[in-house]
């Protein structure tokens, strides 16, 4: 083979910024053989002094986990057309189960792997490699486990080889959600000295700096490791007998580096040279690079991200902070907030807001509204439910309804005077409309609270921006649910989950030390049954899965526990010269080992 990596010096400005292959790169005229395709070098602004483990179990942080993936094979993948699992025989991005199929009770996954899968020293991929895998996550600290994989040794109870291309695994319960957690990689045993007649008993404490922490020489990727240099890049190189290319022959580029750069902007700014040995691929860049990238010539792409923002709003009582559910695990009581405990005043606030005005202002435009407590791109998102439309008369009329009554001065020009509580449920007569609308001042949340000020204004409603410290917001006044509104952010994982106790359910309406996230203390016994069956489906068939999503999303939307806001927007941008980018949301680079990066003499 050629010698891929060579180095050169870009200017003193780029420092020793090193590239591969650019001199045999293809020409546009040219369609590259296996690994001619140029170089995909990718900034990383976190820096590869502290790389972490090029392992996965192992693997702690983002710099590691990007490398990874293009090292590791995983059990199963997510497509980034459906953003949910699939398998190789819906879709092959390298994931080792062909199939699976589900035991009656739910509990035992038999997964059927493919046999043309090879580690890059020739020996085959099997149901040995995952079992592995499974019996180094049940070590954990001895090991050095990844706390993302600390599910994992929840939910899975043991494993079994079938064969060599057959393993199974039991829960320890039923779920729908159990891909996720059998989503282990492909681990190398052989490498590490085990055999399957080991079983268990092995000097687990040998995977901790081990060699193959810094030079991964087995893997399985359509890359492999070529090197590092701590502080400069991570550097891999094609893996010409990688097993399932996106181009359905062979992965094209010739390598791909992870190069540091110094910051955010001067990564774009080194990315706009577009010149040989700079970053030509950029993966989600913070919001204040989008308009560079998007007014360049670069190939760029933005679409909504599973990060989103919302007002959470007490519905309990904040004078007495209750858990939601007593000891024998049947609900309280949690009284009600003078102002938002009526549904009809969650209401009218959410018709008030002008989401545009918010996202214009607060996010530069660069967010997409969000209708209920779902994310866009879930693939559970309600096909019909429509976000509630700014409509100020119908907002006003709500209030109205609800006993809040203007009667006092306008706070703004043209606006309602401040209301107050004229038979309204749950405050004293004569009680003002005006709270408190804390943010922890990042992310825009500042912005969002000052526009939401004056556009509630305009109904007569007072609201007091307040930018507390971050743990301060959520640990003492979400936490503590002493509080009467805030402006926070959640992000999603993949594939969305539609069993959302974790925000709204009663079982996480704990307060104090060792809080929950259902700040509101929201309750709903509808909801709550329909998010405690959505992944006990038998079979979880699919259907039936989305008709329950779909049912707890109407509810959300009429009971308005959070103002709903967006999903921050995601981007991703590539050079001119680099031919396949074929981005999906939450997947710029899902094809990467496709990418032919050209010359550009």
């Amino acid at each position: 083979m050629k010698n891929l990596y060579r180095f050169i010096t870009v200017g003193i400005a780029i420092m020793m910024a090193v590239s591969l292959g650019l001199v045999v790169s293809a020409q546009d005229d040219e369609i590259p053989g296996p690994g001619e395709g140029g170089v995909v070098i990718q900034g990383n602004t976190r820096g590869s002094a502290n790389l972490g483990p090029l392992v996965p179990l192992r693997c702690s942080g983002v710099d590691c986990a990007d490398a990874n993936a293009l090292l590791y094979p995983s059990l199963v993948s997510i497509s980034p057309q459906t953003q949910q699992f699939a398998t190789a025989d819906e879709q092959d991005l390298g994931q080792l189960a062909l199939s699976f199929d589900i035991s009656e009770d739910g509990l035992v996954y038999t997964f059927n792997l493919r046999d043309d899968a090879f580690w890059n020293d020739g020996e085959p991929i099997t149901a040995e490699d995952f079992y592995f895998a499974w019996l180094a996550v049940e070590q954990g600290e001895a090991v050095g486990l990844s706390s993302s994989y600390s599910s994992y040794q929840r939910d899975i109870a043991s494993a079994e080889i079938i064969d060599d291309y057959t393993i199974a695994f039991t829960l320890e319960n039923p779920s729908c959600l159990a891909l996720s957690s059998l989503a282990l990689p492909a681990t190398p045993g052989h490498a590490y000295g085990w055999d399957v007649s080991m079983g268990e008993d092995f000097d687990w404490g040998t995977m901790i700096d081990n060699p193959l922490d810094d030079e991964p020489t087995v893997t399985a990727g359509p890359f492999q490791f070529f090197r590092v240099e701590p502080g400069t890049a991570v550097f891999l190189s094609a893996n010409p007998e990688y097993y399932a290319p996106s181009n359905d022959e062979y992965t094209v580029p010739e390598g791909w580096v992870y190069l540091d750069t110094l910051d955010e902007n001067v990564l774009t700014e080194r990315f706009l040279s577009f010149q040989p040995g700079e970053p030509n691929f950029v993966n989600e860049p913070g919001a204040a690079q989008f308009e560079p990238l998007r007014s360049s010539d670069a190939q760029y792409f933005q679409a909504p991200g599973r990060t989103w923002h919302y007002v959470a709003l007490n519905l309990a009582d904040p004078t007495n902070p209750q858990n939601g559910l007593d000891a024998d695990g049947n609900p309280i009581d949690q009284g009600n907030h003078p102002l938002f405990g009526d549904v009809r005043v969650r209401q009218a606030l959410q018709q008030a807001i002008d989401i545009e005005e918010i996202i214009n202002g607060a996010q530069n435009g660069d967010a997409t509204p969000m209708v209920s407590g779902t994310i866009p791109t879930a693939f559970t998102i309600h096909p019909t439910l429509e976000r509630r439309p700014m409509d100020l008369d119908a907002a006003r009329a709500l209030l109205d309804e609800a006993g809040w009554v203007s009667t006092g001065d306008p706070l703004v020009d043209g606006g309602d005077g401040l209301r107050t509580c004229q038979g309204c449920l749950h405050a004293e007569e004569g009680t003002p409309f005006s709270f408190v609308l804390m943010n922890p001042g990042t992310s825009g949340r500042e912005d969002v609270s000052i526009i939401l000020q004056a556009q509630f204004a305009q109904l007569g409603v007072d609201v007091d921006p307040q930018v507390l410290d971050f743990n301060t917001m959520y640990d003492t006044n979400l936490g503590g649910q002493i509080y009467d509104a805030a402006v926070a952010g959640w992000r999603g994982g993949l594939p969305f989950d539609p069993d959302q106790r974790s925000f709204w359910g009663a079982e996480t309406d704990i307060f104090g030390e060792g809080y929950g996230f259902n700040f509101p203390s929201y309750y709903n016994a509808e909801f709550e049954e329909l998010s405690a069956a959505v992944n006990q489906v038998p079979g979880c068939d699919l259907d039936t899965r989305l008709e329950m999503a779909y049912r707890m999303q109407e509810i959300l939307w009429e009971d308005q526990p959070y103002l709903y806001l967006y999903a921050l927007d995601s981007a991703y941008a590539v050079a001119p010269n680099v031919e396949g980018f074929d981005p999906y949301p939450n997947f710029g680079n899902w094809n990467l080992d496709a990418w032919n990066v050209t010359s550009t003499e």
